[in-house]
């Protein structure tokens, strides 16, 4: 890997920190996301003050006008030029109190047409895999397959498997076929841990630093939903050894605690 690449994408040691440039931004959120149920409950002054707030207001205009300046091309012409690995995943875990919190997702499973994944992620220690196309599916794939000879059937150690989709006609064929197809052929009680999303969320992307959507990314989500450990692309040898490890370490936190 070139020196060049070193000093625009590099992963701070022992932190979920993306850095570009100058720039330092740690993985997650800094609240604890409430799932869209509770969200639904918002009050109508609470709603109608979150229209008229200036500084939201204000991102969100700057959100459309950089996505509406990105070009269509950029994300094939990056993975051109640096590859589907830009560096190594950190050898350990994040410290708890410095460790952001994993956004809710509000998608569908196999089993629910409605669901969050903050729901699904409190008091468990989980795999948590994103992809957003065939490229991504391949990386991801390097994760979960050690992941399921090692932790299969344990009842508090899980993986959630996320698919994000946006295109209209691709997402019109995963309704009608990949879903019932999958319903068939995976366990009834890994279900709920297959999730569709079907709409563009910058934020979601922007949190947890999915700058290219043709790569695969990986987090190690504790029990309390932070987020513990990152990686993307495809598994390294070290980093499949680490990920292992860490999820047993994760796994005697969730007991202590309990």
């Amino acid at each position: 890997m070139s020196s060049r690449l070193v000093a625009k994408f590099a992963r701070i040691e022992g932190e979920n920190v993306v850095k570009l440039g100058k720039k330092k931004k740690r993985l997650g959120v800094r609240e604890l996301p409430k799932s869209n149920e509770q969200i639904d409950r918002l009050t109508w002054v609470q709603r109608m003050s979150n229209v008229f707030d200036k500084e939201k207001n204000k991102e969100t205009r700057e959100k459309l006008i950089k996505e509406y300046n990105t070009p269509y091309w950029k994300d094939l012409i990056e993975l051109k030029k640096f590859g589907e690995k830009l560096w190594e995943a950190a050898p350990g875990l994040v410290n708890a109190e410095q460790a952001l919190y994993m956004p809710n997702i509000r998608a569908r499973s196999l089993s629910n047409p409605k669901i969050d994944t903050t729901d699904l992620l409190q008091n468990h220690t989980s795999l948590v895999v994103i992809s957003f196309n065939q490229y991504g599916e391949e990386h991801v794939k390097t994760f979960i397959e050690p992941f399921f000879k090692n932790f299969s059937g344990h009842a508090k150690i899980q993986n959630l498997k996320v698919t994000i989709e946006t295109n209209f006609v691709k997402s019109l064929i995963i309704k009608l076929f990949v879903i019932p197809s999958l319903r068939r052929s995976i366990p009834e009680s890994l279900h709920k841990n297959y999730i569709f999303m079907f709409n563009k969320d910058t934020n979601l992307y922007e949190a947890l630093g999915m700058d290219n959507l043709y790569r695969g990314y990986t987090f190690l989500v504790d029990s309390n939903c932070k987020i513990r450990w990152f990686a993307h692309g495809r598994a390294t040898s070290n980093e499949l050894e680490t990920m292992l490890k860490l999820i047993k370490l994760l796994d005697n936190e969730n007991v202590k605690s309990c």
